[in-house]
Parts: C-alpha cells; sequence; structure tokens
C-alpha cells in the first residue's frame, strides 16, 4: 500500500511540470462502505457481506476546463458488521473477535467535470482499484492469526461539488468498484514466533462495493506572476 501510495504521489508530481495545471480539489470526509465478497473455499462457494465507515482523502488536478486526474482514497475505515453465506446459511460474523480490523486502499485515474453553474459542479473518475485489508484474530490457546488481502480491479467516482466561497467547497458522492483479483496471505503465531505461513491467489474472488461519502475540502489554482507559475487558495487568478 505505502508503494502504491508513493507511485501515484510520484504521478501527480510529475503532472505538475509536464502540464499547465488549471484546478486542483483537495478534500477530507466520512465514508460508509458496503462490501460484497465471492470466493471459494476448498471448492465450496461462500459470500461475505461486510458494513465499514471511516474517513476519504480525495485529490482532483484538472489541465483543462474538464479533464483531469485523481486520486480517491478509503484512508481508513473500519468494519462494523459482517455476514457470511455458505452451505450452512446466513451467519453473522462476531467482529469483536478481531484484535485488529481495517481496510485502506485507493481508486487512481483519468477524471472529468461539467461546470454546471460558477459554484456547482458534476464529477466523474474511473480507474485503477486498490484495496489492502488487515486482520488479526485469536485461535485456540495462545494462538493468533494475522491475515492481510490485497484486491485488485477498476473503481470509479462521481459526484457534484458545491463551492461554499472561493477556497471551500463541499462534495458528495461514491465510489463504485469491481475487484477481479485478490492475493491472501495468513500468518500463524504462537505469541513467540511465526508457526506457519500461507499466501495464494483466492479462487473464484470477485468483489462489488459502493462507498458513499461527503466531503469538505479548499479549492486551489495556479496562476502566472512575472513569467512563473504559483499555486493559490480561492479563485484569484
Amino acid at each position: 500500500m505505502k508503494k502504491s501510495m508513493m507511485f501515484f504521489a510520484l504521478i501527480f508530481g510529475v503532472s505538475s511540470v509536464a502540464f499547465s495545471i488549471e484546478e486542483t480539489w483537495l478534500s477530507v470526509g466520512y465514508q460508509q462502505a458496503f462490501f460484497i465478497d465471492t470466493y471459494k473455499d476448498q471448492g465450496t462457494a461462500v459470500e461475505t457481506y461486510t458494513v465499514s465507515r471511516g474517513t476519504n482523502l480525495s485529490v482532483y488536478r484538472f489541465f483543462t476546463d474538464n479533464v483531469g486526474i485523481f486520486i480517491n482514497s478509503p484512508l481508513l475505515l473500519f468494519p462494523t458488521s459482517s455476514w457470511v453465506l455458505n452451505d450452512n446459511g446466513l451467519s453473522t460474523i462476531d467482529l469483536n473477535d478481531y484484535a485488529i480490523n481495517s481496510q485502506t486502499g485507493l481508486i487512481a485515474g483519468v477524471a472529468f467535470k461539467t461546470d454546471l453553474t460558477d459554484d456547482f459542479k458534476a464529477y466523474f473518475g474511473i480507474g485503477f482499484d486498490y484495496l489492502f485489508t488487515s486482520a488479526v484474530y485469536p485461535g485456540s490457546g495462545n494462538v493468533s492469526y494475522f491475515k492481510t488481502m490485497h484486491s485488485l480491479g477498476l473503481g470509479t467516482d462521481a459526484g457534484v461539488k458545491v463551492d461554499l466561497a472561493d477556497k471551500f467547497f463541499v462534495r458528495l458522492g461514491s465510489t463504485f468498484t469491481f475487484d477481479f483479483a485478490r492475493y491472501t496471505e495468513l500468518e500463524t503465531y504462537n505469541g513467540v514466533a511465526v508457526l506457519n505461513t500461507a499466501s495464494g491467489w483466492d479462487k473464484g474472488f470477485a468483489t462489488l462495493s459502493a462507498m458513499p461519502y461527503i466531503s469538505v475540502g479548499v479549492n486551489f489554482f495556479w496562476t502566472e506572476d512575472n513569467g512563473r507559475f504559483r499555486l493559490v487558495t480561492g479563485k484569484e487568478k
């Protein structure tokens, strides 16, 4: 996850030099996520349903009036309820059994916007999606398990942006993802050392998610001053 964030930060930095940036949005907010996972466990189809809550971070950069790039990250989500459906029927997963259970990720790609009015905009982004899930939970005796999952797929981000003033805005939107590959790693501990490790790509895997959010942010614009470009907040041009 850290390497992925560094890669996309580099892309954003290079784009600042390579293109003339017209407008940048930076926002943080609250996000609620709904996940439906399907996979096979020893040849048996399993579905899980998870509801998570947490924070969202987003950056949009536009190089023309309506085309740019974006990163939208469910910065840190915590599952609040979860269910599993298998041959034994639907049952609730007790999240209190987990010492750690969290999700983080990003969607990055091409962005588009439409100015409906001077202060009201619609936007849409589509690109690559990555989700990292980590969990620590106890077994029997002093045994515990550390599980990490890396999901890959495609994602979109869509919503509306309302400028409250030249500098500040509110965004209301949602991301939607379809992940088609997941790599899982599982380590078994006895409190002192690792007893066993297992890893591999999950068979029959697919995930659908919808993650609505509300966020507040700051508008940034590039302006030319004596032949040099400088970044300013608000609509000073």
